[in-house]
This record gives C-alpha cells, sequence and structure tokens, in this order.
C-alpha cells in the first residue's frame, strides 16, 4: 500500500509498506493493505513504518490526521521527526529542563508551557528507546 507521511515542513515518508501502526484518540491501530477506508485524529506518539523494502522506519508524531482509502494511506502531522533525528541523550537534558521550568513556574501560562515539553520530550524519549530496543533485536 502507498503511505505518505506529511507535515508542514515537507514530506517525512513516501512509498510502499505493508503496515503502518500509530496510536489514535481511541487507541492504537494497525493499518494493512485493504483496510477499510477511515479517518482518524492521530495523537502523539511513535508510528511505526514497516515498508515493502523490509526497512522499517519509526517516526515520533505530535498530533494530526490519518486518511485511508483505497489507494493510499495519508497521515497529515503537525510534526514528525525520523527515529535517526532523535539523541537520547539531548532529548533527556531538555526533559530535565523543562521539569525545572515546570517546577518554577509562576503563572498558569509558564506551567502549561513546561507541561507542553515535558509531554512533548517523553514522547521523543519514548520513540528514541523503542529506536534502541528495535537496532538489539536485529
Amino acid at each position: 500500500m502507498k503511505f505518505e507521511l506529511l507535515t508542514l515542513t515537507g514530506t517525512k515518508f513516501d512509498g510502499e509498506a505493508n503496515e503502518v501502526v500509530l496510536n489514535t484518540s481511541v487507541g492504537q491501530i494497525g493499518v494493512l493493505p485493504h483496510h477499510e477506508p477511515l479517518t482518524a485524529i492521530a495523537v502523539a506518539g511513535p508510528v511505526e513504518v514497516k515498508a515493502h523494502s523490509g526497512k522499517n522506519s519509526l517516526f515520533a508524531i505530535f498530533g494530526g490526521v490519518l486518511e485511508v482509502t483505497k489507494d493510499y494511506v495519508r497521515l497529515l502531522a503537525d510534526e514528525a521527526e525520523h527515529e535517526d533525528e532523535l539523541i537520547e541523550s539531548e532529548i533527556q537534558a531538555a526533559l530535565e529542563e523543562a521539569e525545572k521550568l515546570k517546577a518554577n513556574a509562576k503563572t498558569q501560562h509558564q506551567l502549561m508551557v513546561a507541561d507542553r515539553m515535558i509531554d512533548r520530550s517523553n514522547v521523543r524519549l519514548g520513540v528514541a528507546k523503542l529506536k534502541r530496543r528495535h537496532r538489539r533485536n536485529i
């Protein structure tokens, strides 16, 4: 099946896939060839693309819309980062900084910004750890 992962900054994946697994507002979904057409809200989390070529890809996304038709699967994501862009030590440092910001927040806005940074770092860290686990199993 044809799969496209599109963001505001451009195409992150465009090719053939055997399966796409991601989180939606109603739970995790796996899309296989000949899947029933649907539209769903994608939520922050990992997107695993099991490619036709055997080369699987892992992305961290931060929300979007999934569209499945008889001809293609398209994920329009707010943001997406490929597993190779994620450096665990840098993400951990960003998470610690966000937690400090939260602890020192003096306004509701500062607290909300810090919470958003923590959530984003946790998604990125989770995908980085999945990447490490997958590499060990190869």
